[in-house]
């Protein structure tokens, strides 16, 4: 008998057929439900939304803010000493210009409700600031891309 013969007898008891031949010199086992190579992953492409807005990451960069200005305390808030936060949201265009500026998080969520009209003041300032914002736009394979950003605005009384 051959010395390979030999180890087919080796086998423990209950051990598969397959996994005996494969101790076998010169004898593979190869599947068919494997690749040879595993597959190349393909590159991430970026998150658009329907009206063509992108989202940062997958090689998307993010807009640069070249010009921004203060937002100014309201008269009402500053007779109340109402301060606090403002999220705003907007989309940067191809040409660094902010779109559809919008309030996320008002200055008035959580105030008492006799205040809440000196503290939503704050809100139509920090708006008025955020249309005046320009930027260099955000950029997708060398090009500019429409984005969505949030912008935080903080109203704090000293």
């Amino acid at each position: 008998m051959r010395r390979g013969a030999n180890r087919l007898f080796q086998c423990l008891p209950g051990m598969a057929l397959l996994a005996c031949l494969a101790m076998l010199p010169g004898f593979a086992i190869q599947s068919s439900t494997q690749p040879d190579h595993p597959p190349s992953p393909s590159p991430a492409k970026p998150v658009i939304d329907a009206d063509g807005t992108y989202h940062l990451g997958n090689g998307v960069t993010p807009p640069k803010l070249v010009y921004s200005v203060d937002a100014e305390f309201s008269d009402a808030a500053r007779r109340k000493k109402i301060g606090g936060a403002v999220v705003i949201g907007l989309k940067v265009g191809t040409d660094g210009l902010p779109r559809d500026v919008h309030v996320v998080h008002s200055a008035a969520e959580g105030v008492k409700p006799k205040l809440r009209k000196a503290a939503s003041s704050l809100d139509e300032k920090a708006l008025e600031a955020a249309r005046q914002y320009r930027f260099e736009p955000g950029m997708y394979k060398g090009k500019p891309v429409p984005m969505a950003l949030t912008i935080d605005v903080s109203f704090n009384i000293y």
